[in-house]
């Protein structure tokens, strides 16, 4: 009975010890996501699972802003480098509910490739001709104009929770303040995803802030065919 009750005192052990172990990779170093289209083709493609490092850019903190109940207070623990220009990013979508207002929805998340840091200038074609874009980073002071409302509206209104609109004598205000030059508060930065011509991302919705950054894409652990139900032999264990 001794010897029995030993092992089971063991085995919780174990189970308590292996328990720690994950809570603190899944916590502090790892997560695994599930890449659900072909943006990221040949990539990344449906049916992927990836770890993603979430100490590359540094682990959130966050809780609701009591002055605006949509709204995230980030507090985010130093990383081992940030993002770097290339590598493929998994981030919370800012526009999973309003398509004309950035919202931190921790439901909804998007893996990309960085194509431009902040403090960049990238450039894209479009069936117009040609875009370019400079992405903020922290502290940057920013004439705001007609020319260039459209590419920061958004972000000034994320981080400052007012209304910005161009008067009809072609002015921006931001709520009933003449907007001239912002000057601002986070980092931007220009998501992309491989397959450019089946892709949702930066040259559609505007610049990533920051905050929405979950960790940095590492290796493929797993992946099935969505359709076939076969497993990938020859995609796991590949890095990112």
């Amino acid at each position: 009975m001794k010897r029995a009750l030993k092992k089971f005192g063991w085995a919780l052990l174990g189970l308590f010890i292996l328990f720690q172990i994950y809570f603190s990779v899944r916590v502090y170093w790892l997560v695994s996501c599930t890449i659900p289209t072909y943006s990221m083709s040949p990539t990344l493609v449906g049916g992927d699972y990836i770890l993603v490092s979430v100490q590359i850019p540094g682990r959130r903190i966050y809780k609701k802003d009591p002055l605006r109940p949509e709204h995230y207070l980030i507090h985010r623990r130093k990383g081992a480098h940030g993002v770097k220009k290339g590598d493929v990013v998994v981030f919370n979508f800012p526009y999973a509910k309003q398509n004309e207002k950035m919202i931190l929805c921790d439901e909804v998340f998007y893996c990309k490739r960085c194509v431009a840091l902040p403090g960049e200038i990238y450039q894209w074609r479009t069936n117009e001709g040609t875009k370019t874009v400079y992405l903020p980073k922290i502290n940057d002071t920013i004439r705001i104009d007609t020319t260039n409302y459209s590419d920061y509206y958004k972000c000034i209104e994320y981080e400052t929770g007012l209304p910005v609109r161009v008067s009809e004598e072609g002015k921006v205000y931001l709520a009933n303040t003449l907007l001239e030059s912002y000057c601002f508060r986070h980092d931007y930065y220009f998501m992309r995803g491989d397959n450019v011509n089946d892709s949702y991302d930066s040259r559609y919705w505007g610049v990533l802030p920051d905050d929405f950054i979950l960790g940095v894409g590492k290796c493929i652990w797993f992946s099935r065919d969505p359709k076939t139900k076969q497993i990938r032999w020859n995609r796991i264990f590949k890095t990112i």
